[in-house]
């Protein structure tokens, strides 16, 4: 059976914390499932690797099966070609297992090729080398000189290096990561038409995954390259005898008999994917037993990981005296080591005297920032994407696609709201449309709401396009320079980090947590906007629930999160692009929907915010 052997996705999961191993070989459920399919479908990284197999023409796929043993013969059996290239080679070493995105044979060598859709800069790693620099996976005050976003990926590397180290001992093994360099813009354009989409399933982690293959001309994929093959010896030698230690620590746990290794509870565990609240088996309350069930709990603490100090955090005490509630934290441990309170602290505070009181809390200063922005409010919300596979000509991989903008606009503090949307019309680059339409919304006065730091980053990404394609004399690219340079942009996230807490957040500030709390305490905002309003068993449904599916084909799809969304714009314009006008509207409108209810989550903290100023407070 598949499930006996520590695969390189369980090597990945137990580095993260070694109990999720025993989780992950069981089949606990986490707050993925369900998601990991849509979300690799998003993200794109299954169209990098169909470009990858298209740089070599004679591979051949020896996997994806389920039975690891009839795999390895295969393997086996078509290495005895030589020159030969293999996809999907499947190796086992004792109850190691792995399987090469793609393998290389030549002589005594053997290159192992792993396929990463994380973006890596080709012409600033060369600068740096030629400077006489390290490249860009170096840090060199770290213990093994590796920067840890990068670990992750050499280490995965390793683990197979380690493998086929086993099986092939007297062959060199010289190991890559092929990535898409984000210093060159695609000469292609439509690319992402050039695929036909399938999934595997019945793979040996489970589930299903995307999987295409790229029908274009490889000749001129080969002149528009952009993915890069990066030489990654050094670094996997310097992890390399670790991952070894590693991977025979976790295959003890899995034999003779799958066993849980205890791990030390901590601040690391606040965002594991086992913490689930329904079900028998739930892997955070299988490690944290009556200590998961604290009503608030500390793990919910804002920037729970500072508390009392990084080096040695008060929440890990708190944890190992068994005291895991919000309210077991003593508020005079509360600051930093030299006794002062910064903000982080301050806000840790007043959160936990907000559950304390069971009250909600704004700071005067909220109502005399509110009073002072200048009207209209104009209430902003972006859709984009940053596909792994330029889309179009002249783009570089993972740069911003900015597909939809949504705005609720108030001329008077008590004017009726107005909306505004726009959404990619063609299937072309859209960017510079979308700047124009924005700027007639929007014009040059009054205060534009955002949350987060997104819209002013897709607005900079903006100007930036613009002024390499030559267009910095337009006055949408001097638009963009005002608007960016002035105070226009006001941060909600930021108003509610320094001036507001509700019970109901918890520690986060996003927009979907804030107003669900306002929605959820206020009858006069739900008034408003009865359309959203669905009364349950256990209170009010957050708004985005209400969002009603609509029939695409012969499926009922909804979209109520950012995942959906860009998956929505992918199928809008590939049933657009084939015709099918029906389904494209279908998306679309799922489309509209959804954003629009982003600008509307922004009006009701607002008039929430309004009415706290007014001496008007929730239910």
């Amino acid at each position: 059976m598949a499930n006996r052997y520590l695969t390189k996705s369980d090597f990945k999961v137990a580095q993260t914390c070694p109990t999720k191993l025993y989780y992950r070989k069981l089949g606990y459920p986490t707050r993925e499932d369900g998601d990991e399919y849509l979300q690799a479908l998003a993200e794109g990284g299954y169209l990098i690797e169909a470009l990858a197999r298209a740089l070599f023409p004679d591979g051949r796929w020896v996997g994806y099966r389920d039975d690891v043993e009839s795999a390895v013969w295969d393997t086996m059996t078509a290495l005895a070609a030589d020159p030969t290239t293999l996809f999907e080679a499947t190796f086992v070493s004792g109850a190691r297992m792995a399987r090469v995105d793609i393998l290389i044979k030549r002589g005594r060598t053997l290159e192992l090729i792993e396929i990463k859709s994380c973006g890596f800069d080709r012409q600033a790693n060369d600068a740096q080398l030629a400077a006489g620099q390290p490249n860009l996976f170096a840090a060199p005050r770290s213990p093994d000189g590796l920067k840890a976003a990068w670990r992750p990926y050499i280490e995965d590397a390793a683990f197979q290096v380690s493998i086929l180290q086993d099986v092939f001992p007297d062959m060199d093994i010289v190991p890559y990561l092929l990535m898409p360099d984000t210093s060159r813009p695609c000469s292609i354009d439509g690319l992402h038409h050039r695929f036909t989409l399938r999934s595997l399933t019945g793979y040996l982690d489970g589930g299903q995954r995307p999987a295409a293959d790229y029908t274009g001309d490889a000749r001129e994929l080969h002149r528009g390259l952009f993915l890069t093959r990066v030489d990654v010896s050094q670094e996997v030698a310097r992890v390399l005898p670790a991952v070894r230690r590693a991977a025979d620590e976790y295959v003890a746990d899995l034999l003779p008999a799958l066993h849980r290794r205890a791990t030390t509870l901590s601040v690391n565990c606040r965002q594991c994917e086992f913490r689930v609240d329904d079900g028998d088996r739930r892997g955070f309350h299988d490690c944290w037993g009556e200590l998961a069930e604290a009503r608030p709990h500390i793990l919910d603490l804002y920037h729970v990981s500072d508390l009392g100090g990084r080096q040695k955090p008060l929440a890990n005490e708190l944890i190992a005296a068994g005291r895991a509630g919000l309210l077991d934290i003593p508020e005079h441990r509360i600051a930093k080591s030299d006794g002062t309170q910064g903000e982080v602290a301050q806000r840790q505070r007043r959160q936990i005297a907000a559950a304390r009181q069971n009250r909600e809390w704004q700071a005067e200063e909220l109502r005399a920032l509110l009073a002072a922005l200048p009207h209209p409010h104009y209430f902003l919300d972006f859709e984009t994407c940053t596909p792994p596979v330029p889309r179009y000509r002249g783009m570089r991989p993972f740069e911003t696609i900015a597909y939809q903008w949504a705005c609720q606009t108030l001329a008077a503090p008590d004017a009726p709201r107005q909306h505004s949307e726009w959404l990619q019309p063609a299937d072309s680059y859209p960017n510079s449309a979308f700047a124009a339409s924005l700027r007639r919304q929007l014009g040059d006065e009054g205060a534009i709401l955002v949350w987060g730091s997104h819209e002013r980053t897709v607005l900079k990404t903006i100007q930036r396009q613009m002024a390499e394609r030559g267009e910095t004399e337009s006055e949408i690219y001097a638009w963009l320079g005002r608007t960016l340079a002035g105070d226009r942009l006001v941060d909600m996230c930021q108003l509610t980090l320094r001036y507001y807490i509700h019970p109901r957040m918890g520690g986060s500030t996003s927009l979907k947590q804030v107003a669900d709390a306002v929605w959820q305490s206020n009858a006069a905002v739900r008034a408003r906007l009865p359309q959203y309003a669905q009364a349950t068993a256990d209170g009010w449904a957050s708004p985005y629930a209400a969002l009603p599916p609509l029939l695409v084909g012969e499926r009922s799809v909804s979209v109520s999160e950012g995942t959906g969304a860009v998956l929505a714009y992918y199928n809008m314009m590939e049933r657009a692009a084939a015709g099918a006008t029906l389904e494209a509207g279908q998306w679309r409108r799922l489309l509209l929907q959804y954003c629009q209810l982003d600008t509307l989550a922004m009006v009701m903290v607002w008039w929430h915010w309004r009415g706290l100023a007014a001496g008007q407070g929730g239910d």
